[in-house]
């Protein structure tokens, strides 16, 4: 069956996108030859936008006598649904595209030219959102299956590795140019919510904070977790939205700040591999939720979502020690002053724990479901659809990897307080 492209998908994008940014800022004239669309992601991997790559031959017209041949992303980004309202809220289009066109670039100019994304072709707005990418599959980029339940220990430490020196880039940045510090307190001043949007009117909170109630229904069937932490999760549920308003909103000013990708968990990063199949490098996408605040941010995610049960149980002192040498080593190259010690870094994950319950909560069933059973809907709209979202929900919430991830999580943030 033919694949039905949406009429805004077509030559003349590409061939737009081609001119603008095959030698940015010079535009280059080509001439196309062939172009071929077919879908970039599978069912589950994407929520605010629809993905397509683009094979694409051409010549440039000042060397007619030779052909050249392309792979592209096209993120298209409708705004229909609530997945509009969610972009519209958020920001995402405008947000994702500063990141690309300029901030990113200038932070990998800042570590030695380290690739930190895709390279940006092109952006419009005419007809819809649309962003067109470097295709990272051409130069030996794969994302990881996401139904594997995790990331092993290698992948994880690469990208410890990885954020390390993309925060230390923007620290880096922040350092020498108060301008543009400000720039990205103004323009990155919030990720997953927008504090300007009322509690009420909050699309992105209203979606994610219903994981709660699921997660209470489940958990109070439970045998093997104490009846006093469901308890604890019940008193939460009135207080949950304020807590995480608190946590995402504060302003840090005894600690310090990154660009934080915002966003960071399996599906959001390609890894490129060794012959022996070892992991060697990893580039981030989906720059869309970047917010510019404590480091604990990245941190507290992407150690709930990233890892294996084993790999997070088991190393997560080890992984933060990987961030925070790496940290260090960047920050000693460019000679930057006031190097944050491991204290310091694991203050920033302190202070911002509360947003480790949320991503245990809201985006770690996601990440461990093993399958997509038929006939469950998991768009941005199911999600904002009461039933359609409770069903796969409970789907999620009560698959064995979460519940036993979910258990021993719990059982920690017991510990710590965070319950309370």
């Amino acid at each position: 069956m033919a694949l039905l492209l949406p009429a805004y998908l077509n030559e003349s994008l590409i061939q737009t996108a081609l001119e603008s940014g095959l030698d940015y800022p010079r535009r280059t004239r080509v001439q196309l030859l062939q172009c071929r669309f077919r879908c970039a992601t599978t069912v589950g991997d994407n929520y605010l936008s629809d993905v397509f790559r683009a094979w694409v031959r051409f010549r440039r017209l000042d060397d007619l006598n030779r052909d050249e041949d392309i792979s592209l992303i096209v993120k298209c980004m409708p705004a229909d649904g609530h997945r509009g309202s969610v972009i519209e809220e958020l920001n995402v289009f405008e947000k994702e595209v500063l990141m690309f066109r300029d901030v990113v670039p200038q932070l990998s100019e800042a570590v030695g030219r380290e690739q930190f994304a895709a390279k940006l072709y092109y952006a419009t707005e005419d007809p819809i959102r649309m962003i067109v990418f470097q295709d990272l599959n051409a130069i030996n980029y794969t994302m990881t299956n996401r139904t594997n339940g995790g990331l092993d220990l290698n992948h994880c430490m690469l990208i410890m590795r990885k954020i390390a020196k993309f925060h230390a880039a923007s620290m880096i940045m922040a350092c020498k140019s108060p301008t543009k510090r400000k720039e990205f307190e103004q323009d990155f001043g919030y990720g997953f919510l927008n504090p300007k949007v009322s509690r009420e009117n909050n699309t992105v909170m209203g979606i994610f904070t219903q994981g709660l109630s699921t997660l209470i229904e489940c958990a109070s069937k439970w045998t093997n977790l104490d009846s006093d932490i469901v308890k604890k999760l019940r008193a939460l549920k009135p207080v949950y939205k304020e807590r995480l308003e608190k946590s995402l909103n504060q302003q840090c000013l005894d600690g310090f700040k990154v660009m934080n990708h915002g966003d960071l968990w399996s599906n959001n990063m390609l890894f490129k591999y060794c012959p022996d199949g070892t992991p060697q490098d990893v580039i981030f996408v989906d720059y869309q939720l970047s917010c510019y605040t404590s480091p604990g941010v990245d941190l507290n995610y992407s150690l709930i979502n990233c890892p294996t049960f084993e790999v997070r149980e088991k190393h997560r002192d080890g992984l933060i020690a990987e961030y925070h040498k790496n940290l260090t080593a960047v920050l000693k190259e460019a000679g930057y002053e006031k190097i944050p010690s491991l204290a310091d870094v694991k203050k920033e994950i302190q202070r911002m724990n509360f947003y480790s319950f949320f991503a245990a909560v809201a985006i770690l069933p996601i990440v461990t479901m093993e399958s997509i059973e038929s006939g469950l809907d998991v768009g941005l709209d199911a999600l904002a659809d009461e039933k359609k979202a409770e069903q796969l929900r409970l789907h999620q919430y009560n698959g064995d990897r979460y519940r036993r991830s979910i258990v021993v999580l719990l059982q920690r943030f017991n510990r710590e307080g965070l319950l309370d």
